[in-house]
């Protein structure tokens, strides 16, 4: 009751205050921006009230109802916000749930977040990160939503995971192996990491990711002598196959290189490595290895 009637006077003596006028909607987002939650308010009101389509006013109206702890005014200006067609309409679903928990109304706060996990596009770092959403953590509607949320879960992030392991490298026509390789899961199952080291001293590292926005895998290779390579692709009839033919460098170099990985039925992974100086017309091996999943160090 006294966050109310705090919040109604501060609302009544801002409206009769005639020091600061917003005219606009960056007016209202610079009274938000400088968090004066109820001048931002009133300028909010005034916009949506002769143009009661803007989304964007109804959610800066929403938000500023929101820093003012007034949860149901709140709740019907995200709803607008949502009607008159607010995007991304995550970040309403986002607020909304977090305006229920604060409601104490775990249910209506629950359907934003499985509105959320049916979207999709954002981590699930940013709900467990939610404050309000703590009380939440042993609800398993909430934690399936977590699951759906987890970064880098689909099938196509594991489309290189049977190159994972611990390797002992011999090139093809050779007894014994001359490098071994160290091939990861890291960032979360998101980034798989090869460390390669040869006999002779030679190094190198390349991160290896599924980009969702290309719907293609990238390498980025370099070693200790200097040498980067960079290459992208796709898994083509259960081989990875990745290549730079579409990329700047090949056209500066006028050499396109293309890695081929291969899972063999013996459990060993080939990787071929051919070049190109014609446009493709014709290729040569520039490396052709096995690898062994190591049995000791």
């Amino acid at each position: 009751m006294k966050i109310i009637l705090k919040w109604a006077m501060t609302i009544a003596v801002v409206a009769v205050s005639s020091c600061v006028q917003a005219q606009n909607i960056e007016d209202a987002n610079a009274l938000y921006a400088e968090s004066e939650w109820g001048e931002a308010a009133v300028a909010y009101e005034a916009i949506v009230e002769s143009s009661p389509e803007d989304s964007a006013a109804w959610f800066g109206l929403a938000q500023s109802y929101h820093q003012l702890e007034n949860y149901q005014a709140a709740e019907s200006a995200y709803l607008k916000a949502q009607e008159s067609g607010f995007q991304p309409v995550l970040r309403v679903h986002y607020h909304l749930g977090r305006v229920y928990m604060s409601m104490g109304d775990q249910e209506k706060a629950l359907e934003q977040i499985e509105a959320i996990g049916e979207a999709g596009g954002i981590s699930n770092q940013i709900l467990l990160a939610v404050t309000e959403f703590e009380p939440l953590n042993d609800n398993p509607r909430y934690m399936a939503v977590i699951e759906q949320l987890q970064p880098c879960n689909t099938e196509h992030y594991r489309h290189f995971d049977f190159w994972l392991g611990q390797w002992d490298v011999t090139p093809a026509g050779q007894a014994s192996a001359t490098a071994k390789s160290s091939i990861t899961s890291v960032q979360g199952g998101c980034v798989v990491l090869e460390e390669y080291e040869t006999q002779g001293g030679f190094t190198g590292m390349s991160i290896n990711f599924f980009d969702s926005n290309t719907g293609m895998w990238h390498q980025s290779w370099m070693s200790n002598g200097g040498g980067a390579v960079h290459l992208q692709g796709n898994l083509v009839d259960g081989a990875m196959v990745l290549s730079d033919n579409d990329l700047i460098v090949s056209e500066k170099t006028g050499t396109i290189n293309r890695v081929t990985w291969s899972l063999l039925d013996d459990g060993r992974v080939r990787q071929h490595w051919e070049n190109s100086t014609d446009g493709g017309d014709n290729w040569t091996t520039s490396f052709d290895g096995y690898y062994a999943q190591r049995t000791e160090d």
